[in-house]
């Protein structure tokens, strides 16, 4: 059964159809996820292209980037930072890239998500339709309407990475580090990892017990980081496999973050 289909005008009539139109109403923007043949069908669709919402945009507050902004146009736009575009350049293919979007990549909230690690690095805010919020709050439970998001410029170094089977395949694990870097000494970390819990997540005991201190050698970073994560067996991986890789990566990112030394550079 085909569900209902509805191009609202402004963002208040979105908001208004999906409160009239209730449970199983789903906003459609680049549809990766709505048309996933394993996905719930819904029961009616809110398109947002009319919307205007596919602008970059250079602020005060940072670089906006709108929800309906696709991966493609992320790597193709030349005021996107690198480590943007080589967080976009990791999303499957350029098929997919060409439709999925910013506000959709949010919405989905997938563990294994490519860009949220690097967004949560870089202490980029999503913007919503009555206030701002930053990325790991948002992913913890939040459901509002992705507007934008916007990554703050600043003098932070980020470092990212992901493994996954195939370069057409979702990732297994995702990670991105950012901080600053004072005398030797690692300076308000941030650490993000995806692949290991319900959601991407920042590994707030793993940052604190690096505030202030030398980065320590890979071997005791790895072990920091394993014991702050909980992946689960499923079909890519054992929950050992994926704590062992969250571990090397995690080091990884911080050493390329502490070092300057990402390789961010965008595909094409």
């Amino acid at each position: 059964m085909t569900p209902s289909y509805h191009r609202p005008a402004s963002v208040n009539e979105a908001l208004q159809l999906k409160a009239k139109l209730g449970p199983g109403t789903v906003f459609l923007a680049g549809g990766t996820e709505v048309n996933n043949l394993h996905a719930p069908r819904p029961a009616a669709l809110i398109d947002l292209a009319g919307l205007g919402l596919n602008k970059i945009e250079t602020t005060p507050a940072g670089l906006r980037i709108g929800a309906g902004v696709t991966f493609q146009q992320l790597i193709e736009h030349p005021d996107v930072p690198a480590f943007i575009k080589k967080a976009a350049g990791h999303m499957a293919n350029r098929n997919i890239r060409n439709c999925a979007t910013v506000g959709g990549h949010l919405g989905a909230n997938k563990t294994c998500a490519n860009l949220i690690p690097a967004l949560m690095a870089a202490e980029a805010r999503v913007v919503l339709t009555d206030r701002e919020v930053p990325v790991d709050q948002f992913v913890a439970g939040e459901t509002s309407l992705v507007l934008a998001v916007i990554v703050p410029t600043g003098n932070r170094a980020i470092g990212l990475d992901h493994h996954t089977r195939t370069a057409s395949d979702i990732s297994i694990i995702t990670a991105a580090a950012s901080m600053t870097v004072e005398a030797g000494k690692v300076r308000q970390p941030v650490l993000a990892v995806g692949g290991v819990a319900s959601h991407v997540v920042r590994l707030h005991s793993v940052e604190k017990s690096l505030d202030g201190q030398a980065l320590p050698e890979a071997e005791k970073l790895e072990a920091m980081i394993a014991a702050a994560v909980q992946p689960i067996d499923d079909l890519r991986g054992s929950a050992a496999f994926k704590r062992q890789l969250a571990a090397v990566l995690g080091a990884r990112v911080l050493n390329a973050a502490a070092t300057g030394t990402c390789s961010c550079k965008g595909v094409r």
